[in-house]
């Protein structure tokens, strides 16, 4: 398969059910933990997103945020700590479904690095972030992902240039997904019908539904994406209104705390 070979499929039902997993109690089971992997694909979606961050020695944990106290029972930098001690904690210790009850902190999840996910879902496709803007991180994933032999099945994106520019370099066949900047360069592009003057480093674009209040999924946007080849999702769709208008426009794929929706208005 070559890179883009799954995302771009065009005889590929549209749209992807993408599950995002929410770290507090917005989604189905407590995002970045080897429960909520194995309950996506369970449940039966097409491709998970899931974030990275780096460890002190080196190593990519499933992990949201770069500091500890919003989701998990530690504190401080992940990036200050070992992944033994990362191991340690418990990376639903937060998660409540009412804010009230917290079900995880007598059954906790620990942390588990980017090897272990590879290995639990051998056959999942993934949207990976990664939250470093540190070349160990972009050198730390193209090894996990030449080990796992996954190439054709994950799109890597970051909000930092200087990582996926590294891992670009790493891993010329793997399917990355556009920085904010290539995003709206593409964006002002297509204002002026001139996106196919564009030599995108990307294959993929995953966008909020709206940028400071800006729509950004318009019919002229969505055309100019068609047009260049690349594969669209949208997010995070959680309410059903707005899953329909998403798939009404035909977008590739849509990023969702609740999956079990997007499923259920698709008929799967």
């Amino acid at each position: 398969m070559s890179r883009s070979e799954f995302w771009l499929n065009p005889h590929r039902a549209r749209p992807l059910v993408i599950a995002h997993g929410d770290e507090r109690g917005g989604g189905l089971y407590p995002g970045n933990t080897r429960l909520y992997l194995r309950k996506m694909v369970a449940l039966g979606v097409d491709a998970l997103e899931i974030d990275l961050n780096l460890t002190a020695d080196g190593h990519l944990v499933l992990l949201h945020d770069g500091t500890l106290e919003r989701t998990t029972d530690g504190h401080g930098l992940a990036r200050e700590q070992s992944l033994a001690q990362l191991r340690a904690l418990n990376a639903a210790y937060h998660w409540s479904p009412d804010g009230e009850h917290f079900p995880y902190r007598e059954d906790p999840q620990p942390l588990i690095t980017i090897e272990e996910a590879f290995a639990e879902l051998p056959e999942t496709p993934m949207i990976i972030e990664l939250k470093n803007d540190d070349p160990r991180a972009a050198r730390a994933l193209a090894r996990a992902i030449a080990q796992a032999g996954c190439e054709s099945r994950v799109v890597v994106s970051s909000f930092h240039r200087g990582v996926i520019r590294a891992f670009r370099a790493l891993c010329p066949e793997v399917a990355t997904g556009a920085t904010l900047p290539e995003a709206l360069l593409f964006f002002l592009a297509q204002l002026v019908f001139a996106e196919q003057l564009l030599k995108p480093a990307y294959q993929t674009m995953q966008l909020p539904m709206r940028y400071y209040g800006i729509p950004v999924f318009t019919r002229r946007f969505i055309a100019a994406a068609r047009r260049t080849g690349l594969h669209l999702s949208v997010w995070t769709v959680n309410k059903p209104a707005a899953m329909k208008k998403y798939i009404a426009r035909g977008l590739d794929g849509i990023v969702s705390d609740r999956p079990d929706r997007l499923l259920s208005i698709l008929g799967r």
